[in-house]
This record gives structure tokens, C-alpha cells and sequence, in this order.
């Protein structure tokens, strides 16, 4: 009966159920941050989730969070250290999730359909985090690093804390992931006592309203990109433009196409902030409070980088810190530099953790020479637009150009590679790629080979006390 008034909407009912529980989210959040105890909100945040879940993605869909994460608490319980149980939980829930997509592709290929897949993947984040978290725990002070320290827990949390953990309702649909010890915390108290505070949480009302109003202007954009789809891209309609039209649409409809991310991480993030979660302690001046704890995306950033890096620390936040954190880092040795391996190897476990289309894959492989490419640039080409004066380095005139033609060139190869994420497939991909003879990728892989294997490094001179743009 419901489904048939959200049918008349026009949109997929299954995206209508979506956003209407991150509606729900924000009434609910206000009710979370009064209940007097931490059971309570663990309760709840267990009772609406598989709500969630049920009603927006399928009866049953809730099994699949919950017996995956009750694998992964006992994998914990009973398997000793020296075996590494980290990472039997890692394999296990890559593994789990694997399987998902898997499922996924042969029920619904090429589909947008929302499903179970979409929070197990945000569960998959939360549950290998938590593993290295009390994998940290157990090892002394001075083997762990400062941010590891703050992150680690030295104890199995109760069945109630883990599940409350597990289904956080306002990010347990559209993220971002969080750490256990954050919510520990929040629900706990002890996030809020601090000198400002004397332990009470305090109003969250007014960030959590201007989250809620970015996340509402994003919306015309969401509709927009239904009207300009990036699979316009794959046609012979398009292929036959004049070239600089192609240049440009190339760029504006894969950007429109990330504004549904956008919505639905500042919904999602709205209503957490909202609960109180989001506080992040205070600015400089001990009195500004900072909500920022489980912001997912700064867009302007994004869409603005000058390389991929910027990318990276801007977009998807929670799941590029989780890479870093839980595979970046683990595969770079302490006091080493990173290697292209390890590169190499985040960006493919980020394409897993996506799913198994070529288009994810094809993406993040060009992320790894994009990224490469950046760092040569920055050694190699970078000292030629700047200068050593006294020890300080100092801009030339020139380096203004630098800057806009770096960014330039960052966001359309990035729009350019990002149109097979979208696409999944392989053919619409090589289909762009003849629409323009494939020289965006000889490009890419000729400047690769130039800068890293040609041209010398720059004579080095002595590190700058200060940095002028």
C-alpha cells in the first residue's frame, strides 16, 4: 500500500524508503542525545537500524550486518593474538562482502538498485577498524602511534555496546563509517568531558540544521544528473561534438553525477551531528566548537583539487582515512617512505571494497599513476616555479600558472577516469576512450615514463623555512 503512494513520486521506491528514514534520522537523533544512559542508546540505535534495514532494503536484509558482525565479534573472542585475528577479520569481511557483489552482479547487473551490499560496505570498514583498534590495544604504548594510541581499545566491548556500534542508525544507510572508540565515547559521555563542557553534550542543533540545509542543495543537482546521465558519454551522439564541447560535458556530467553522494552523506551527516557524535572538540580559541568528527565530504575541495591527494583528503573521507589507516600504513614500515606498492595496493583494495565491474578497477589504476604522476611533478617540475631565497622559498611568478594548469588537468583526468566508475562496464569505457583516439591515456602513461624515468631531479637545495603561494 505504502509502495504505491512512493511510486507516484516518480522515483525508484527503494531510493523514496532512503530518504525518507534519513529524514526520520534527524527527530530520532534529537531523542538519542536525551536518553539518560548509554544502554538505552545502544538499544535504540540496534532497534532502528534493523528498521532501517528492513523497510527500505528488504525483510531479511538486516541478517547479513548482523551475522557477518557476530562472526567477526567471536573471530575476536577466541582467537589469540599471535594468529593475528586482524587480519583473519580483515580476509574474512573483504571475503564476505566480495561474495555480496558477487550476488549483487548476477541479480541485478549493471543496476543501481539499493540493497543489503550498501551498508555491509560500510560495515566492512567498521568492522576490520575495530579489529586493529583492539589488535593496538594489546601492544604496548611505545609500538603504536600517537593517532593509533587515541583509536586503540584494550578490551572486547559488550554484545549490546557492539551491536549499538554496529547499526548507529543515523550512518548505518549512507556512512560515513566511524571508530568504536568515538562511539564508546559519545554514548559513554566521556566525549564531553572537557574543561567548556563539565561533561554535558552540548546544543547541536544549529550545525546539524546547516548540514541538513547543504544536503537540501544539493537535491536540484541529484535530479539534474538523472537528466544528463554519464552514459550520454558512451553514445555516438556524443562522440561526434565538436571537441571542446566534449571537453567540457565530459567534465560537468561526471561531476553532477557525484551530487548524489553528496546528498546523501550531508543527510546522513546532518543527523549525526545532530545526535551529538559529531562533536570534535574546539578551535584554537577554547570556544568555537568544531562538529566535524564524521564529516564525509568538503565538495568545493573535491571538485576545486589541484592533484589527487587533495582528492583523496576531501572525498569520502571516512573511507580514505580507513585505507591510510588500516592498509596504507600497515604496509609502510615505521620511519619508511611509501612505495608504489603500497599505493598500488590501497587503490586495489579500495576497487575491491567497491565491487568486481572493470569500471572500478580501470579507475582506480589510473588514481595510481595519477598519484605518481603528481609526486614526480612535485619533485621534478615544481622547483622550477619556485625559488630559494635565504632559505625560504618564494613563488615566481609563474607558479600562479602552474597551480591552474595542475588543477586543470587533476579534475578532467579524474573525470575522465571517473566515467568508467560510473559506467561498471568495460565496453561504454573503451567506447569514450575511442571518442577521443585515446590520447588522455597515452598522455597519462607518456608523461608517467617522461618524469619518472627521463628527466633528472632538480639539483637539491636546502629544506625552506616558509612556504609563499
Amino acid at each position: 500500500m505504502i509502495d504505491s503512494y512512493l511510486e507516484a513520486t516518480g522515483f525508484p521506491v527503494d531510493q523514496v524508503k532512503t530518504v525518507i528514514c534519513l529524514l526520520l534520522s534527524y527527530p530520532f537523533a534529537a531523542i538519542l542525545k536525551k536518553l539518560p544512559n548509554a544502554n538505552l542508546k545502544h538499544l535504540t540505535n540496534i532497534g532502528l537500524g534493523i528498521f532501517y534495514c528492513t523497510w527500505s532494503l528488504g525483510e531479511w536484509s538486516w541478517l547479513h550486518s548482523f551475522i557477518s558482525s557476530l562472526i567477526c565479534y567471536g573471530l575476536l573472542m577466541v582467537i589469540p593474538n599471535r594468529y593475528k585475528p586482524q587480519l583473519i577479520v580483515f580476509a574474512f569481511c573483504l571475503g564476505y562482502l566480495s561474495i555480496s557483489h558477487i550476488y549483487r552482479i548476477y541479480t541485478d547487473y549493471m543496476g543501481w538498485t539499493l540493497d543489503f551490499t550498501g551498508p555491509q560496505m560500510i560495515l566492512t570498514l567498521k568492522l576490520t577498524s575495530f579489529a586493529w583498534n583492539l589488535h593496538d590495544g594489546s601492544k604496548a604504548d611505545n609500538e603504536l602511534s600517537e593517532d593509533q594510541k587515541r583509536r586503540s581499545i584494550k578490551k572486547l566491548p559488550t554484545l549490546l555496546e557492539f551491536f549499538g556500534f554496529v547499526y548507529f542508525f543515523p550512518t548505518f544507510l549512507a556512512g560515513p563509517t566511524m571508530e568504536i572508540t568515538d562511539y564508546l565515547d559519545y554514548t559513554s559521555g566521556r566525549m564531553f568531558q572537557v574543561r567548556q563542557l563539565n561533561g554535558k553534550a552540548p546544543s547541536s542543533l544549529l550545525p546539524a540544521l546547516k548540514t541538513l540545509g547543504l544536503g537540501l542543495l544539493m537535491f536540484p543537482f541529484v535530479v539534474l544528473s538523472g537528466q544528463l546521465p554519464v552514459t550520454y558519454l558512451s553514445t555516438n551522439e556524443f562522440r561526434y561534438e565538436p571537441l571542446l564541447y566534449k571537453l567540457v560535458k565530459l567534465h560537468i556530467f561526471v561531476v553532477l553525477a557525484r551530487f548524489r553522494y553528496y546528498f546523501g552523506w550531508y543527510m546522513s551527516e546532518g543527523s549525526a551531528v545532530l545526535s551529538g557524535i559529531g562533536f570534535n572538540g574546539f578551535e584554537k580559541d577554547g570556544v568555537t566548537m568544531k562538529w566535524d568528527r564524521i564529516t564525509n565530504v568538503y565538495p568545493l575541495s573535491v571538485e576545486l583539487a589541484s592533484n589527487v591527494r587533495d582528492v583523496s583528503n576531501n572525498w569520502n573521507i571516512g573511507t580514505s582515512d580507513w585505507l591510510k589507516r588500516y592498509v596504507y600504513l600497515r604496509l609502510t614500515p615505521p620511519g619508511a617512505k611509501p612505495t608504489f606498492f603500497a599505493t598500488l595496493a590501497t587503490y586495489v583494495i579500495s576497487a575491491f571494497w567497491h565491487g568486481f565491474y572493470p569500471g572500478y578497477y580501470i579507475f582506480f589504476v589510473a588514481c595510481t599513476l595519477l598519484t605518481e604522476v603528481a609526486k614526480d611533478m612535485r619533485r621534478k617540475i615544481r622547483p622550477y616555479f619556485v625559488k630559494q631565497q635565504n632559505g625560504i622559498e618564494v613563488a615566481t611568478p609563474l607558479k600562479k600558472v602552474y597551480d591552474i594548469v595542475g588543477s586543470i588537468c587533476c579534475v578532467w583526468w579524474l573525470s575522465f577516469f571517473g566515467a568508467s566508475f560510473i559506467f561498471l562496464n568495460i565496453e561504454r569505457s573503451i567506447h569514450l576512450w575511442d571518442t577521443f583516439s585515446y590520447i588522455p591515456i597515452i598522455i597519462l602513461i607518456a608523461t608517467f615514463i617522461l618524469l619518472r624515468f627521463v628527466l633528472p631531479t632538480p639539483r637539491s637545495t636546502p629544506r625552506p623555512t616558509k612556504k609563499t603561494n
